[in-house]
């Protein structure tokens, strides 16, 4: 069984402890230490998706070192990074920029094993990260997709993303320009949102149970 899911509890300090969410899986925010492991399973992730529609040449830049660097500079720049583990170590993440007061939140990034893909870890990310999100305010959240990347496309889709707009775009990991799609979606607003405690300390109300785990992605 899926446990709530409160933003509050990974923007505060319940986050080191992580979310239960059932069948051995936990959410949690990451920190330094867990960036070497999180990186593998991207480049893992990577590999099945978007490096499949690169050139060779590109597809040997999608290094460990190069998602450890990611990871640590929006850390350390204060974006936010979830992380899905099981009992063997973490299975995927997600990252998203530093959300700006007022702002459309971007997501940078969604990375599940390619092991465990289609169980509803790439889901439950996106459903916690949309959260959080909202929680702090921001009114919808962005992002890119590259073009020929049929399965996430596919994903955002289902979760309810619009498309806004397709063109070339800079790639976060490889810093090269490739066609992307961007999507959009809504977030409920705070005020909107079912109680407990925004990051900040506002009442804010509850929010709706995640995807269980073992659902389609």
């Amino acid at each position: 069984m899926v446990k709530l899911f409160h933003p509050a509890a990974l923007a505060g300090g319940a986050s080191a402890a992580g979310i239960s969410l059932g069948a051995g899986l936990t959410l949690r925010r990451a920190g330094a230490a867990d960036l070497p492991a999180l990186a593998a399973v991207a480049v893992a992730a990577y590999a099945q998706g978007t490096a499949a529609l690169l050139p060779a040449e590109l597809r040997r830049r999608a290094t460990v070192e190069r998602f450890t660097a990611l990871f640590a500079a929006a850390l350390a720049q204060g974006g936010p990074l979830l992380l899905a583990e099981g009992a063997q170590g973490p299975l995927g993440c997600a990252l998203a920029e530093k959300p700006e007061a007022g702002a459309d939140a971007r997501l940078s990034g969604l990375w599940v094993a390619p092991q465990v893909g289609g169980q509803g870890i790439g889901s439950t990310l996106l459903a916690a990260m949309e959260a959080l999100l909202a929680a702090g305010g921001a009114p919808s959240l962005r992002v890119r997709v590259p073009s020929g990347h049929l399965r996430a496309l596919g994903l955002f889709r289902r979760r309810g993303y619009a498309m806004q707009a397709a063109g070339q775009r800079t790639e976060p990991v490889l810093q090269v320009t490739l066609p992307h799609t961007v999507l959009a979606k809504a977030l409920p607003q705070p005020e909107l949102l079912p109680s407990g405690l925004l990051p900040s300390g506002l009442p804010q109300p509850e929010l709706p149970e995640l995807p269980p785990f073992g659902a389609a992605a």
